[in-house]
Order: structure tokens, then sequence, then C-alpha cells
């Protein structure tokens, strides 16, 4: 059965430790949202699957980034970039005298 829900995930030990069914004393302390994540992921309703630091897209949402990551990023989200001017345009010749 496939899994309802696909996280995209840039820390390869946070998946690891989701999906090893073993109870580990280094855990005992994680807040509680993160055991239902493992819960679900052992009980296949959340998959969680390596994605590159470098292609995690909702860094657009989270981060400052760079130029060339912010133009990469809008492009896989299919924003247009338009070249708009704040000033307007400026026209004299209906001006009164």
């Amino acid at each position: 059965m496939d899994a309802f829900i696909v996280i995209y995930c840039d820390n390869i030990n946070s998946i690891l430790l989701a999906n090893n069914p073993v109870y580990h004393a280094k855990i005992k302390y994680i807040e509680v949202h993160y055991h239902f994540i493992r819960e679900n992921v052992l009980t296949r309703e959340i998959n969680l699957i390596h994605v590159n630091v470098e292609d995690q897209v909702v860094d657009i949402f989270t981060n400052a980034l760079g130029t060339d990551k912010l133009r990469k990023f809008r492009k896989m989200f299919g924003v247009l970039e338009v070249d708009l001017s704040l000033r307007g345009s400026v026209d004299n010749s209906n001006s009164t005298s």
C-alpha cells in the first residue's frame, strides 16, 4: 500500500530514526508530535523521502536565499518573474498651466 502522505526531508538521520521500529533511549525526550510522525511512518501512512538540501524548495518560505536559489525555487513553483516599476509613468501632456 502506498503512503497517503509524502514528506520530503533533507535530514537522512531523521528519516532513518523514523523508519527504525526499535525504541532508542536517545528519542526518550523527543516531543510528542515527532513520535506521532514516527508511528505513522511505521504504519506506512507517511512516507519520508530524502531530498538534497540544495533542492529543498520549502526553503523559499523559511530561509533567506541568494538570487540564484530564489530564482530556481520560484521556477519550480511556476511563479513568473515580472519586471514592474513602483514609480509608474507620468504623463505631463494633460496638465493644466
